[in-house]
């Protein structure tokens, strides 16, 4: 029985949801549950994989009673205590736990109203059945919100994992020694931050035995199709995987053909046409001046730099390949010089597991000692902590202060220890409805940086984020501002702000908008980078991560950041330690 990381969080956030509605677990229970659905979620390898090298102890936050339950699922496809736990709730009531905005007190006490299926639930909100009942119509119509969400979500896959999945194929692929070389194409090339089936190329003077090598791939369950120089296969954990295999002397045009995207291959006939070439998946070929008649001699390209050549271009990055100006730039070799991973210095939204009685949110699995350690490995020069505070309803003012100042020195104690690597004392705060921040201002002046961000309310109006957003801004203490649309991929739009405004502001007063490297974030989005950088706005990639296997995905933060044209000029972080420092007054 094949279960999917997918499958298996819901599996386990469903028996924290049934915890919750039976009263029968501690919140210490029910927390264990949702923080292991999450990292199982997020990882970016095959928790069953894992499972069966026994090396499930690798999983961030997994304990060891629920790696118990989890041989149990995985040996014998159910688990005896969940069962137990769920018994008696309706299944209609961890369908409900899917929609946004539902969580599973109300989902509980939508399906004692009669509610049997989601269907049924748009039905009776539609019609007003809900409400008659007694239903909130303010939570009814956010409801809707949150299903109009799952019907326009797609089956894509978070760019992370699919980035991951496919590493270990084109590893795969390498091994073989009938295989010179191999690539990702399409949207997973380009860097997109959704991605579909997994397509691939391969170079090799022998196609039929690096498509017969691709089908024997261990993780296969099921051919689809193979032919001579391209198979479909589909994986275990349901992946279906394209390869294309081309001969060396026209690799180049074939990788640049399928890496795409299609609006750039459709631009780039006219310079193609003009320079007296015909472009296609197959090669270059050359077109007779007088009869217009194409060659049948392919013209060599085995690389992409070979191919731009021809028609006199520099090669634009994969990850700007969408006719948006780059196909111009190239032309006049005047492409912008990206941001890569390697220029980063530093990350500065970290959640540590440093105590805190009642946290606002999840707080981190690791201590701080240890984010250093990892940040050592990746040769950062600095590292910010930035902890969520505690819980702005349940903590008076000069308890939080006093959290703060005492967070404050443990870090200004850390310091002396790890002078190889500058440890910084920042927090990670909420911007609350009325645009007032969770933290008073006295804490705030005594950070190194505040991210502030918002966590709830994500569906006001452009008008009400727009304002948020503008009154964390205007407040002296906050630096940056975090994953600036709320978007959740595959779950929740981005929030509506009018950019223009928000970007002309924090150019001017040296704000920083943050780059979310978390793998269903992605956000500040590429198009809005691209935007900001117009007006002058300055950046900060960071992972926000939760446990230091996190901090690993910093590379997709800046593949955000390159599919936005950003230089290093832009990112804050790719700056020297003195330009750095000025920045933030530290």
């Amino acid at each position: 029985m094949e279960i999917s990381n997918a499958k298996l969080a819901k599996i386990l956030r469903n028996v924290a949801a049934a915890y919750t509605i039976k009263g029968a677990g501690n919140i210490f229970q029910i927390r264990a549950y949702e923080n292991a659905a999450d990292s199982i979620e997020h990882s970016t390898s095959e928790i069953q994989d894992l499972w069966e090298e026994e090396r499930l102890d690798e999983v961030p936050v997994l304990g060891k009673g629920i790696q118990g339950y989890l041989d149990e699922l995985f040996a014998k496809g159910e688990v005896k205590h969940f069962q137990e736990v769920e018994k008696g709730i309706p299944e209609v009531v961890f369908d409900l736990l899917d929609i946004s905005g539902i969580g599973p007190k109300t989902a509980s006490e939508i399906g004692n109203l009669g509610v049997d299926s989601i269907a049924d639930l748009k039905k009776q909100i539609k019609n007003g059945q809900l409400v008659e009942k007694g239903f909130s119509s303010k939570i009814a119509q956010k409801i809707m919100d949150g299903l109009r969400e799952i019907e326009n979500r797609g089956s894509r896959n978070l760019l992370p994992y699919a980035f991951v999945q496919a590493a270990k194929i084109v590893e795969y692929l390498k091994k073989n020694k009938d295989v010179i070389n191999a690539h990702p194409l399409g949207s997973l090339r380009r860097m997109v931050a959704t991605v579909g089936d997994l397509d691939f190329s391969a170079c090799s003077n022998h196609p039929s035995k690096a498509v017969e090598y691709f089908c024997k791939m261990p993780q296969v369950a099921r051919i689809v199709d193979q032919g001579e120089n391209k198979a479909t296969v589909v994986l275990k954990s349901g992946l279906q995987l394209d390869l294309l295999v081309g001969e060396p002397d026209s690799y180049g045009a074939l990788l640049q053909h399928f890496t795409g995207s299609k609006s750039h291959n459709i631009k780039l006939r006219t310079p193609a046409n003009e320079k007296g070439f015909s472009l296609s998946e197959y090669g270059v070929r050359k077109i007779s001046d007088k009869e217009k008649v194409i060659s049948d001699k392919l013209i060599r390209t085995e690389t992409e730099e070979e191919f731009y050549k021809l028609l006199g271009m520099q090669t634009p990055p994969p990850e700007i390949r969408e006719d948006t100006g780059e196909i111009e730039a190239a032309l006049e070799h005047k492409l912008p010089d990206l941001v890569n991973l390697s220029d980063l210095k530093g990350d500065l939204h970290l959640h540590s597991n440093y105590p805190i009685k009642s946290p606002s949110h999840g707080p981190g699995a690791d201590s701080i000692e240890d984010i250093v350690k990892k940040a050592r490995k990746f040769g950062y020069q600095f590292v910010g902590i930035s902890d969520h505070p505690p819980g702005f309803t349940t903590t008076s003012k000069e308890e939080m202060i006093d959290w703060v100042q005492k967070r404050t020195k443990f870090i200004q104690s850390l310091k002396k220890s790890t002078k190889s690597i500058r440890v910084l004392n920042g927090l990670e705060i909420d911007i609350l409805g009325d645009g007032n921040l969770s933290v008073p201002d006295e804490a705030l002046a005594t950070l190194n940086y505040c991210i502030a961000g918002i966590h709830s309310g994500h569906r006001g109006s452009k008008e009400v984020i727009t304002k948020r957003l503008m009154s964390a801004l205007e407040n002296p203490h906050v630096d940056i501002i975090s994953h600036p649309t709320n978007r959740l991929l595959n779950e929740r739009e981005s929030s509506e702000a009018d950019w223009e405004q928000i970007f002309k502001y924090a150019a001017k007063n040296n704000k920083l908008l943050e780059i979310n490297a978390f793998p269903n974030r992605l956000d500040l989005r590429d198009d809005l980078v691209r935007q900001a950088i117009k007006f002058g706005v300055k950046f900060i990639i960071n992972t926000d991560a939760h446990e230091v296997s996190q901090m690993d995905n910093m590379r997709f933060g800046v593949a955000v950041a390159r599919r936005g044209w950003a230089e290093v000029k832009d990112v804050a972080n790719s700056w020297d330690w003195t330009e750095f420092s000025k920045w933030f007054n530290i």
